[in-house]
């Protein structure tokens, strides 16, 4: 676990060194526009619908970037002033500047946050198994009070059992509790061998064994059903798709004309122009 942390933790600072601060969401170009791709972004999958400026990114916040440089300001003086000069006059030398001059203090903002992150996913997943899974939560909160770090790796266990559904829970509520019912007859069946094993007469274990196969039977309406909803998500993907496809030929289509290109031409051109005969602050 701490293993797999650590790289978490190597990734997110690898993100935060690559796009550091950013303007804000006003300055932002129109990502859908056709010219997207002319500020440098490569070719690659099509996008859905926008979600929002930021979403995905691990973006600085203003209050961030103060604290860093205040950190950087008592190790290091002089270039905390000088980053600060660079923040409003050259952002994109700032962000080079950051990069190369506060890497401990960049590390000590993801580390805070991948904690808060943990910390508030803990929270909701406790909250969840304790509606839906109440023996485990129970079983959890007596633990934590007799001995605080059986507590951690009985909860690193019981995560890896719950988390794929809890996640699940968020999108389909009702694969999820397929999954718990079938988790449940899964133990079941597991205690009716182990009984049916020890069974010392015949009796006993046609008893144990009647239940067995009632257990199986269940556990096979179970697993139907989950291929049900699976199979159900999987037409209303291919019904999106189908829609997306039809939108993005309907797109292209309407690029391809003469008309609306030379338009888009003109246009384009004129924003470029313009750009360039803004009023230079610097």
């Amino acid at each position: 676990m701490e293993k797999s942390r650590a790289i978490i933790f190597i990734f997110a600072i690898a993100a935060v060194l690559a796009v550091s601060t950013r303007p804000c969401a006003g300055n932002q170009k129109d990502e859908d526009s056709i010219w997207t791709e002319d500020e440098g972004r490569g070719p690659g999958p099509e996008r859905g619908p926008r979600r929002g400026p930021g979403r995905g990114r691990f973006d600085l916040t203003d209050e961030e970037v103060d604290r860093i440089l205040k950190d950087l300001k008592e190790r290091s003086p002089e270039k905390a002033k000088e980053l600060a000069e660079l923040r409003t006059k050259e952002p994109d030398k700032f962000r080079e500047e950051l990069r190369k001059h506060a890497v401990e203090e960049l590390k000590k903002v993801v580390g805070e946050r991948i904690e808060k992150f943990h910390k508030e996913r803990r929270a909701r997943f406790l909250e969840w198994l304790a509606k839906n899974v109440p023996e485990e939560a129970e079983d959890l909160a007596k633990l934590k009070e007799r001995s605080p770090d059986l507590y951690g790796q009985r909860y690193e266990l019981v995560w890896k059992k719950y988390g794929r559904i809890y996640n699940e829970s968020r999108r389909n509520p009702e694969l999820a509790q397929v999954r718990i019912d079938d988790l449940r007859l899964q133990k079941r069946r597991d205690q009716l061998l182990g009984k049916i094993n020890a069974a010392k007469s015949q009796t006993e274990k046609k008893k144990l064994t009647e239940e067995l196969g009632e257990v199986v039977g269940h556990r096979y309406d179970l697993i139907v059903r989950r291929k049900q909803i699976v199979y159900e998500w999987l037409l209303k993907r291919l019904e999106e798709l189908q829609n997306r496809i039809k939108e993005s030929r309907t797109d292209i289509r309407k690029a391809q004309d003469a008309k609306i290109k030379a338009e888009n031409i003109k246009n384009r051109t004129q924003e470029l122009l313009e750009e360039k005969k803004g009023f230079n602050w610097d």
